[in-house]
């Protein structure tokens, strides 16, 4: 199933008689950085190898028992000031941060039609933002790339969204500001949900934005075009997932995507995931364990290739502590 929030704000107001009192709950996520080949190092700089980071939310919501749900996330972070192409935070940064991340209501207009308005996750691209809804600590590219095209933190977006139920698939569409906020013109999303079988979810979405780069040009510049997506995961198989997130955009060279595996056992978990975003790719390998109900740790293995003349390959070593209330 599909991570983010939106699709269980979508259900939870579809839900007849829904109704739950105001809850508060949240994460802290805090990251070690055991080894790290890109750190800066030398005389006066201080590198993210050997260094804790820690970032955490305060996510606040309510569904009274007349259809419409509020849902209010606060991100509180530890110098939060750099990231890196990885979107990790930067524990060198010189200032600590708080921001509203999520904003926004979604309200059961009609039956099986559900209205979502604020500031929410994009709803385009499988991978969460949040911690403990991620399958790796790093992001994908395809991740990447959809939050370099988002003015707001997080890979966020704002404006109106109607998502409706139509025989066996959901869909949703959105008119958003310009994803890159910069100028009067409106971005359009749509984004269709399918589960076919039992343990596959499909999705496939599209977004247009206000063309700012050349042709051919990196998949982190600051406009990649209009988007289309489509990823699948399936979990039809007991303690197996397999899945695949598939970006192409107007101005990107080349497609990229995001391909992964991962198996359970008990309280643990094994995954590896490739990263292909045409010249740049990435290789990762994750291993989690439950500590209890509510910390989960973790250790992670990525091999970057930026795919850039002068550039060498950088590998990062981290370990992270998840817990959620």
């Amino acid at each position: 199933m599909k991570k983010k929030l939106l699709p269980l704000a979508i259900a939870a107001a579809m839900a007849p008689g829904f109704a739950a009192a105001a809850e508060v709950g949240g994460y802290a996520d805090i990251i070690y950085t055991i080894s790290d080949d890109a750190s800066a190092t030398g005389p006066g700089v201080t590198g993210t190898e050997g260094k804790f980071f820690a970032t955490s939310e305060l996510q606040f919501s309510a569904s009274p028992a007349d259809g419409v749900s509020v849902r209010i996330d606060a991100d509180l972070d530890l110098a939060a000031g750099n990231t890196n192409i990885n979107n990790a935070l930067d524990p060198t940064a010189n200032s600590d941060s708080g921001r509203i991340e999520q904003a926004f209501f979604a309200w059961s207009a009609v039956d099986n039609v559900t209205v979502i308005g604020g500031v929410f996750n994009n709803p385009i691209g499988y991978e969460a933002e949040d911690a403990p809804d991620k399958d790796f600590t790093s992001n994908g590219i395809v991740y990447d790339i959809l939050d370099q095209q988002t003015a707001l933190n997080g890979d966020n977006v704002a404006g109106l969204a109607v998502a409706g139920v139509i025989g066996p698939v959901t869909v949703t569409g959105a008119l958003l500001n310009d994803l890159g906020q910069v100028n009067d013109e409106n971005s359009l999303a749509l984004v269709v949900n399918y589960a076919p079988i039992e343990g596959l979810d499909l999705e496939a979405g599209m977004v247009t934005q206000t063309n700012k780069g050349t042709a051919n040009a990196s998949p982190m510049q600051v406009s990649a075009g209009d988007v289309i997506n489509f990823n699948a995961v399936y979990t039809g198989v007991e303690n197996l997932m397999v899945g695949i997130d598939f970006l192409d955009a107007d101005l990107l060279k080349d497609p990229v995507y995001d391909l992964w595996a991962g198996y359970s056992f008990g309280d643990a978990a094994v995954k590896a995931r490739l990263s292909d975003g045409g010249d740049a790719s990435a290789t990762t390998l994750y291993a989690s364990y439950q500590v209890a109900s509510n910390l989960t740790a973790a250790l992670e293995l990525r091999s970057d290739d930026p795919g850039t003349p002068g550039s060498s390959k950088s590998d990062k070593t981290t370990l992270e502590l998840i817990a959620t209330f």
